[in-house]
């Protein structure tokens, strides 16, 4: 998981609810937003995280990702236009559904679920060199939000444990010439406003073995 910075709604997400209320006379719901709209809200908020799914850190585009309600829209369905609880996941290593949001579904704890978009959550957890995911500390908010979303499935471990492996962590002269430290600036650093997939894990890793 990597730290989400969210910034204000867009201005175009605001005038279409504003819009909305002015033509039907009624606040508009989630299941209002649709077609365009909808894929320029998604396309923007894929944007604002760097092109990485809010959970597990896979790279996702508007074709295999979803907006997700961090509090689910079942339990609170005044929050389901709030932009602040509006994330997107990706829907499944190989959309399989087997993790992240699909995988979370309604789940939500206060206190048990790790969210995105606290400044602190990259500290809850531990990545191996093998890519495993784990709790730092065995901290149960990190025990719980791993269990309920699956961040440590098969295809995911696997995934990462490839990323990890083509990062270059391996090589002989890693610690030669401030390789490392390159390495490090090159999964820390977007371009074209992207990031590597799973360069939290990869990052973990360099600084830590």
């Amino acid at each position: 998981m990597r730290y989400i910075q969210k910034g204000d709604a867009p201005k175009f997400f605001e005038d279409w609810k504003q819009n909305f209320k002015n033509t039907y006379g009624k606040e508009p719901s989630y299941n209002d937003l649709k077609g365009e709209e909808y894929h320029k809200l998604k396309t923007h908020i894929i944007d604002e995280q760097f092109g990485l799914c809010c959970y597990c850190c896979k790279r996702v585009e508007a074709y295999n990702s979803h907006i997700e309600h961090f509090r689910p829209q079942s339990r609170y369905p005044e929050h389901d236009l709030l932009y602040s609880n509006m994330l997107v996941s990706c829907n499944g290593y190989k959309d399989k559904n087997e993790n992240c949001g699909h995988k979370k579904n309604n789940w939500y704890s206060e206190y048990y679920t790790v969210s995105p978009v606290d400044n602190n959550c990259e500290s809850y957890f531990v990545y191996t060199l093998d890519g495993h995911i784990k709790p730092n500390h065995q901290d149960s908010r990190a025990q719980e939000t791993i269990k309920n979303l699956d961040l440590d499935s098969y295809l995911l471990k696997r995934a990462r444990e490839t990323a990890i492996y083509i990062s270059g962590i391996f090589d002989e002269d890693i610690d030669k010439n401030n390789k490392r430290k390159e390495l490090i600036t090159l999964y820390t650093t977007p371009k074209d406003c992207k990031l590597y997939s799973f360069c939290i894990a990869i990052t973990y890793c360099l600084s830590s073995y």
